[in-house]
């Protein structure tokens, strides 16, 4: 595990491959049962789980280390038409983002999930530039509401 951030989370620029348009999508709340990008009670508990913030924040650090990764994986696998390789990478990415809280970024993953189980998800593309800017979001939520909160509650 790493060990707690000092630096701002950021990812790196997602692949040029991946990106559908010149200007991706805003992950905003698009109406009000939209998920928060991050729900600060998952890292809470956690906290209760693992005896303390420090290892939590370790998780965080590990999340955004990552991120660039899962997103790539996914990316690659719905640009080269692997579903198999898509739905693994997806899962993946709903389930750590889950974890961690990032609940927006995770029913972002599940909209491409389902779509492709639905056998709407065309060549996947399409998905990508919300995907990409709610990672980024995500990590930004991350590092603004938990690493370092401008209030000590």
């Amino acid at each position: 595990m790493n060990p707690p951030p000092t630096a701002p989370l950021e990812d790196p620029p997602a692949p040029e491959t991946a990106i559908a348009r010149d200007e991706p999508p805003m992950c905003t709340a698009t109406h009000p049962e939209e998920p928060p990008l991050v729900d600060l009670d998952v890292l809470h508990d956690l906290e209760q789980q693992l005896d303390g913030r420090s290892a939590v924040l370790g998780f965080v650090g590990d999340f955004a280390d990552l991120w660039a990764s899962r997103y790539t994986r996914v990316a690659e696998a719905l640009g080269t038409g692997d579903d198999e390789a898509a739905m693994d990478a997806l899962l993946s990415l709903k389930a750590s983002a889950s974890m961690v809280g990032a609940t927006r970024l995770a029913a972002r993953a599940e909209d491409i999930e389902s779509a492709m189980k639905r056998g709407d998800a065309g060549d996947g593309s399409t998905f990508l530039p919300s995907l990409s800017s709610c990672g980024r979001l995500t990590l930004q939520a991350l590092q603004e509401d938990y690493v370092t909160p401008s209030d000590a509650d």
